[in-house]
């Protein structure tokens, strides 16, 4: 009986120490992973038992644990006596301080900017005053966010038929995640209509038997641990009939163009052969002296062609008589008597 009355005394002399606490608001440790030059708050809420009414002030250590830098802790922000302190040797002291201009009104939280890789460690908030508590915050700084995807399809986009959505992401800090949505009346994202499908590739999304349920806008979502992109498509399923329509009017089109450039190839080919006509006659005169009965009228290829000489033969009308000029290799025109036919 007097040994359970000594041990009733003894808790009742001990309760008003653990009355005097000061208590951290956290939802234990914390995982952050956050993006290269982001700017993240650090939170360590805390707070005072009522009881607590000692002289003693309340003190504030933020202390940097990183796996390159071992030895003693390094303390890069503290803060006793209605002072703030900057350490050394982390890098932080220009870009860390404490969110409220007080930091002893029941929060020691801190803001970060302009993160950087080696940034990446855990950082522990303690908060003194008869006891100690701690809050942890588990910090990974990643390279990148995911760039700015494209998307694109692929594919007849008629009724019935198929088209395969793709989305690609050429930067950001592996691994990037890939999700297709169709979106509600151009806002968030909805549920995918039936008839799709993963694709191979992990940014591909295949949509079988297109009907008008999968017209609309689909957004792509590239995301990893640090951030995300999105890109968008829009989808406007024609009828079979329609795009047979296109496609008839596509050749008869094309082949109404190749006419077209045939009859001015055969139009610069005829005003071609005419001026070589007469350029003929005009050499036929000046071989008869200009003494023609008639003008020419008719003028042809001869095939007469010896030693690499080729003949232009012109005819005077119903006459017999002929000249021809002739055209060497080289360019020199020369007039000579035609040859025997």
């Amino acid at each position: 009986m007097a040994g359970h009355g000594a041990s009733l005394l003894l808790l009742l002399g001990i309760l008003p120490a653990l009355l005097v606490a000061v208590r951290i608001n956290g939802k234990g440790r914390e995982v952050l992973y956050l993006a290269k030059g982001d700017s993240v708050k650090l939170g360590c809420p805390y707070v005072l038992e009522p009881e607590d009414n000692g002289p003693q002030g309340v003190g504030i250590e933020w202390i940097q644990i990183t796996p390159e830098r071992p030895g003693p802790e390094n303390v890069f922000l503290s803060y006793q006596d209605h002072h703030v302190n900057y350490g050394s040797g982390s890098g932080l002291q220009d870009r860390v301080a404490f969110v409220q201009t007080d930091p002893g009104q029941r929060d020691a939280s801190i803001r970060v900017a302009d993160l950087q890789e080696s940034d990446t460690g855990t950082y522990q908030c303690r908060v003194k005053k008869n006891t100690v508590a701690v809050h942890e915050v588990i910090v990974t700084v990643q390279a990148e966010k995911p760039a700015a995807p494209q998307c694109w399809s692929e594919g007849e986009l008629i009724e019935g038929g198929s088209v395969l959505l793709r989305c690609f992401s050429r930067g950001g800090t592996a691994p990037l995640s890939y999700q297709w949505a169709k979106l509600a009346e151009g806002y968030g994202g909805g549920r995918l209509p039936s008839g799709t499908l993963q694709g191979r590739a992990p940014g591909d999304l295949l949509i079988r038997s297109l009907t008008g349920a999968h017209a609309g806008t689909y957004q792509c979502r590239v995301t990893n641990r640090v951030g995300y992109s999105v890109c968008q498509l829009n989808l406007s399923p024609g009828p079979r009939g329609r795009q047979a329509g296109i496609i008839v009017g596509s050749i008869l089109g094309s082949l109404l163009l190749l006419s077209l450039l045939g009859l001015l190839i055969w139009a610069l080919i005829a005003r071609y052969q005419r001026k070589e006509c007469q350029r003929a006659c005009s050499d036929c005169r000046s071989s008869t002296g200009g003494t023609m009965p008639r003008p020419c009228t008719a003028c042809a290829h001869h095939s007469y062609s010896p030693h690499g000489i080729s003949y232009m033969q012109c005819q005077h009308g119903d006459s017999d008589e002929r000249a021809a000029a002739l055209l060497c290799n080289d360019g020199i025109r020369h007039q000579v008597p035609c040859p025997a036919l």
